[in-house]
């Protein structure tokens, strides 16, 4: 078993207090995967996957793959709001066009591997409270902006045939201001919320 993770700090140890803690790797663990490819980073938006995949599928650097995940698009929207890296910033919208265009040309490549794929939606820290949203430097119109990019994100897991981990669904009530959070520094999933990941992605892939 081959396991391929891609993306960013959703997937990641680094937040959740514990070496091995991240989504990414307590899945490898519960695959019992005997080889974990983590391509996953703190930052990443889909333009820097897009070219590590390439830059993969270019140099054959890839082995077999048997399973893949994938969480992108939180950064390209926050990147669109404080650098105005994705697009347009009219009105406090955020377009996504580039989002689209990269979320493409990465679902063409990973369609390639011949092997299951989970697409990750994008899960609200606030639970929906869109006042809490100026407490991580955000104003309140950037869940049109998130909403966009979920609809994107369903939209081409249907489009490729990729297993679809609702993750806005699956953390609604556990976000950072919550009684039970499973989130830390407002945006990042703690250890607990690493483990809810790894759990839903395990059950998807083993269905």
């Amino acid at each position: 078993m081959t396991y391929l993770a891609l993306g960013d700090s959703i997937s990641i140890d680094d937040y959740t207090g514990s070496k091995g803690g991240g989504a990414a790797s307590q899945l490898a663990r519960r695959l019992q995967a005997d080889s974990f490819i983590d391509l996953t980073r703190d930052g990443a938006v889909s333009a820097g996957v897009l070219h590590e995949l390439r830059v993969a599928a270019t140099g054959s650097h890839l082995p077999k793959v048997d399973a893949v995940t994938l969480t992108i698009g939180g950064n390209d929207l926050l990147s669109g709001y404080f650098f105005r890296e994705i697009g347009e910033r009219r009105s406090e919208v955020v377009g996504i066009g580039p989002l689209r265009e990269n979320l493409v040309a990465i679902a063409e490549l990973l369609r390639q591997l011949n092997c299951p794929v989970v697409l990750n939606t994008i899960y609200d820290p606030t639970d929906g409270d869109d006042a809490r949203a100026v407490d991580i430097g955000l104003p309140m119109e950037a869940r049109q902006a998130l909403v966009a990019a979920n609809n994107l994100i369903c939209e081409t897991a249907e489009r490729y045939g990729f297993l679809l981990c609702d993750l806005e669904e699956l953390f609604h009530g556990h976000g950072f201001w919550s009684q039970t959070p499973w989130i830390v520094m407002h945006i990042e999933p703690n250890l607990l919320g690493a483990a809810q990941i790894a759990r839903a992605w395990h059950q998807l892939l083993t269905a």
